[in-house]
Order: C-alpha cells, then structure tokens, then sequence
C-alpha cells in the first residue's frame, strides 16, 4: 500500500501542496520570469511562439482569475508582441504566423539542464556533502537519486539558486497529479487495482532507496524527496529520460502530450523513429545531426545504449556547463543543446504546440494507460491505451518447468520471454493469440508432455499454436477463467458502477482518472475471460494434435473415421 503520510498537508509550505488553481496574475509572472531567464541563458524560442496557457482554464474566485495548474504550455502566439499571456481563439492568422512542420519550437542549452553529473559537482555545497558522504560510506546512489537531491537541495536555497526562476514554477504552478501523491481515501478507492499495485511499487522503491541512504539524517525531508522523484518522472524525456542520463531541461519540459498516428509519424516495418527532443553538440545544426544519445528503456536502470556507470551512477565523462555560476551563462557555456521542431503539419496562431511523449516506441509497445496515470499523471484522452499487464510465471514446482521456459525463448514470440512472460490484455480487443498457446503449454502434462522433448524443440511452439487435446485445451480455458475472475474480484466497485459514476458531474480529478484507468483494467479483464469461455465451450468440436497427425498420414478421412482396413493387412 502507498504510504500516504506526507500527503496529508494542504499548505504553501508542502512542496506539492493540493492547491489546483494559482492566481492569472502570479502565474504570468512565473511563466515570465522562466522564459527570460531561459533567454539569458542562452536558449532560443521561436519568435512565434510564448509559454502560455489555454483561457479555458481559467475560473473566477473572489473577483481573483484562477487558471489550472499543469495546464500551461507552448503556444503559438501569434501577431501578438512577445509577452506571455493566455492564448485566444481570435489571434489574427497569415502566413507569416503559421508555424510549419520541422520549424525550431525551443532550444535549451545545457547551462540550465538539471543533471545528476551537476549534482556531483557541487563539492561546496549540501548536495555534494551528501553525495561524498555516500560515496565514503560505499553506497551506490543511482543517477535519478543524485538529481533528486540536487532538486530538493536547490529548491532549500529559494532566491538564491541560479534555478530559482524554473524551480519556482514547479513549485507553484504544477502540481503531481500521480496516484503517488494522492490522498488516502482516494488511494483506497483503487484498492485490487494494477494502477494500486503499480504506483505502491514505485513508492515503495523511492522510500526504500531513502531510508537504505539515511537521507534522512542529512536534511532531506522524506516528502520532498518523493516530490522530487515525481518531478523527474513526468517531466524528464526520452533521450535523457532514464539510467545516467536523466534529465530536466527546464522550457522543454513545458511541451504537453499529444499522440500522433499515422506511418509518416512513425516508424514502418518495426523501425522505430528518434524522440522528439534531440540533443546535439553546440555548433552543430539539429535538423542535421545524426542519431542522438541512446534512450535506455529500464526505469532509472544502468544497462541498454547508456554509459557506464560508476560506483555512485556517474557517467563518468561530460563536461560541465557551468551552472554553478548565479549570474546568465550566456550561449557560450552551453556545449549542448537540446531543442524540438514542430511535428504536426501546421500549428495556427493560438493552438498549443504538442509533442509526443511515446514517440520512439512503436504502437504495440507503449505503455498501458496504467503506467502513464503513474508517471504522468494522466491518460491520453483521444488515443486511450487502457488494459491490463498479465505476468504469468511457470510454476517452480512443475517437472517441465525449464523445457517450457526454453520453447518460450526460442519462440520469441512472447515479451519477457520464458522467464517473465508478459501479455497485454486490452480493454476492446481479443487477448493476443499467444496467450492462448502460452496457457496450453502451462497445461501440457502426463501424456502430453511428449511435445516438450528435444526433438521438437525448434517447432514446439507452432506445434501447440493448435489445439494439443481435450484435457489440455479444457486446462489452458480453466487457468484463464479462474485467472480472470479472480483478479475481478479484487476490485471494490464492479464495471457498471464505475460507469454510473461517470455521470456525476462534480466528480474530482482524481475519481475521474482513476476511473478511466480502472474501467479499461476491468473491461480488459472481462473480455479475456469471454474468450476463454467461449472456446472451453467448443472443446468438443475442436481437432487436436493425434486427429491431426492421423489425418496428415491419411489414416483419418474427412469425417473423422479411420481408414484402417484389417483385413486389406490379412490379404497382404
């Protein structure tokens, strides 16, 4: 269960406090003072475009304009002179303010980045006494950790820090709308849940790696530390998402999500397209450039494309960009940069500018609606991903345990292969047929387990993508159906309740997420087991293996009789 004790406060001193709104006026300024301290710092922002915000956000208490927080972004400003300010609808629109595909949105050059190699560079500072103290004491921190007591630490300095314009607007103009930040009774509304069990994992992960520190005894506040994990979380991006090269890049981080579609965006034939953001060398032109850093795919892990990490999670290579210095770096400390182009085909004057967060994962690969409501906060409210991550593990105790492992791998037919097998069961699809195949090889015993020998160790698996007998096929539905009913079961509200509750109309953000969220795991759910009730329910009038080896040596006809005569045997 998330530990909710540090979500208990509603207070400007919470660093993530629940407040939803913050005043039009105040977040002018913030949005102001980030861009033109990105500005001194050496990035470039299109003259088209502004941090701005949607004016259909905005709500009216006590004669005060409040505007939803997380609902800023880039805009294109239009004919408007640069200033940062909500966008309209009635922005004059020519050819001039229309923004094209692969135009230059942002680039920000890493004098402002937020680094973990930054962190070990404080030497005089708290962050870098607690980074050498665990280096003394043996303790490998890994990158995401050094960022986030940087972030924790730098946020302690308030006015004095050179991030003190960007780390502002985190702190009063978003909040983490994770369920990790949630209240207890909106924490216990998805209890049985994956969206639960996924977020529970995370927090306990993130306190776990804060007490085995002691980060505790160093001044970091336990709350402030989650805080900061969640920040990287939803904000960092692929290529400098994960592993070593965790990333903020404060004005890049201000683009919102928005799922693109079609083969142009995407790459065909399995290949995969580059991250939306690229990051190139100073000097060098981004649209230009050649493949950008390696993206590691693992959650804040080592391994993949990444650097070698050292003891403490460092790259051990880089230079630094000089971000200690309090006064504007200037283009000149910058050694990289990284920037995003345009990538809809026209962006007109007021439309928000949207990049997509999944955009070098191919479509059936990306994340559940589940794992982004966990990292981001949301889910896409067009292109919903919705369902439920099935791991089936092969028994230990079963005698055929390590012959069905091996079918598994050389089938690669199945994520995770024979060790960690994973299927994606969907919300409004039929569950991929490998599972299907998967179940009757988790089944096959006694008789059957013939098929699991050498011999037809290449072709098992096509061998069993048919029907291998009655009592198998019946076993392999059997697994399924209990499988399913009791992971329904689990849940504290049924499908049709969650549905009625969407019609309330005063519904909190949170009841309507998790809704959302849990309606698709259910559903998802539901359908798997439909389908494996249908066929259980055919198992009758299925053919299996020995009929279809029969008839392949033409001792069954078309009916089903054998065509074994004896007596043509006594005649011969």
């Amino acid at each position: 269960m998330i530990a909710t004790r540090a979500r208990s406060h509603d207070n400007d001193d919470n660093v993530n406090n629940n407040s939803k709104c913050v005043e039009k006026a105040k977040l002018r300024d913030l949005l102001s003072n980030l861009e033109r301290w990105l500005r001194e710092n050496g990035s470039e922002m299109n003259e088209k475009c502004e941090f701005g915000f949607s004016s259909m956000m905005e709500e009216e208490n006590n004669n005060n304009t409040l505007i939803r927080k997380n609902t800023c972004g880039i805009f294109n400003r239009g004919s408007r002179s640069r200033s940062t300010s909500s966008s309209s609808s009635n922005i004059s629109s020519d050819d001039n303010t229309i923004i094209k595909k692969n135009e230059s949105i942002l680039k920000v050059g890493d004098s402002v980045w937020m680094t973990a190699e930054k962190a070990r560079e404080d030497t005089d500072g708290k962050c870098g006494k607690i980074l050498k103290r665990l280096a003394a004491q043996g303790e490998a921190a890994p990158a995401w950790v050094e960022l986030s007591v940087y972030l924790v630490c730098e946020l302690e300095k308030g006015e004095s820090s050179f991030y003190a314009p960007y780390l502002s607007y985190l702190r009063e103009a978003t909040v983490l709308e994770s369920p990790l930040f949630w209240s207890t009774e909106d924490v216990n509304a998805i209890a049985g849940s994956q969206l639960l069990d996924d977020a529970a994992g995370y927090d306990s992960y993130v306190r776990g790696m804060y007490e085995s520190l002691n980060l505790s005894g160093d001044g970091v506040p336990e709350d402030t530390f989650l805080w900061a994990f969640g920040i990287l979380r939803s904000r960092a991006q692929q290529p400098m998402r994960d592993g070593s090269e965790v990333t903020l890049v404060p004005g890049l981080d201000m683009l919102n999500h928005k799922a693109r579609y079609s083969e142009n965006d995407f790459g065909v034939g399995g290949k995969k397209k580059k991250p939306d953001w690229q990051v190139y060398e100073a000097g060098m032109d981004d649209g230009a450039m050649g493949s950008p850093m390696a993206a590691i795919t693992n959650l804040f892990g080592g391994g993949g494309g990444g650097k070698k990490e050292d003891a403490r999670g460092s790259s051990g290579s880089g230079k630094s960009s000089g971000a200690k210095t309090s006064g504007g770096g200037g283009e000149n400390n910058n050694t990289k940069f990284a920037s995003f182009r345009a990538q809809q085909d026209t962006i007109q004057p007021g439309e928000e500018i949207f990049m997509d967060y999944y955009a070098s994962i191919n479509f059936d690969e990306r994340p559940l609606d589940g794992k982004t409501c966990v990292d981001y906060g949301f889910v896409d409210p067009v292109e919903r991903n919705g369902g439920y991550e099935l791991r089936i593990g092969i028994p230990e105790n079963d005698p055929n345990r390590d012959d069905k492992i091996d079918i598994c791998d050389v089938s690669q037919q199945i994520i995770g292969g024979g060790d960690d097998p994973t299927f994606y069961l969907k919300a409004y699809e039929d569950p991929d047929p490998n599972l299907r195949v998967f179940s009757r090889l988790l089944n096959i015993q006694g008789s059957d387990a013939f098929l699991l020998e050498a011999l037809f160790r290449n072709n098992a698996w096509e061998l069993i993508s048919e029907p291998v007998s009655k009592e198998n096929e019946t076993q392999a539905c059997e697994t399924m159906i209990a499988g399913c009913k009791d992971a329904l079961l689990q849940y504290k509200t049924s499908i049709e309740q969650d549905e009625d509750m969407l019609s309330i109309q005063d519904i909190s953000d949170e009841k309507l997420l998790s809704i959302r969220v849990l309606l698709c795991e259910k559903k998802a759910l539901r359908n798997t087991l439909r389908y494996f009730e249908t066929i259980r329910a055919s198992v009758d009038r299925l053919e299996y293996y020995q009929e279809r080896r029969l008839r392949q040596l033409n001792l069954l006809d078309e009916d089903g009789s054998s065509t074994y005569d004896p007596f043509n045997d006594f005649i011969a």
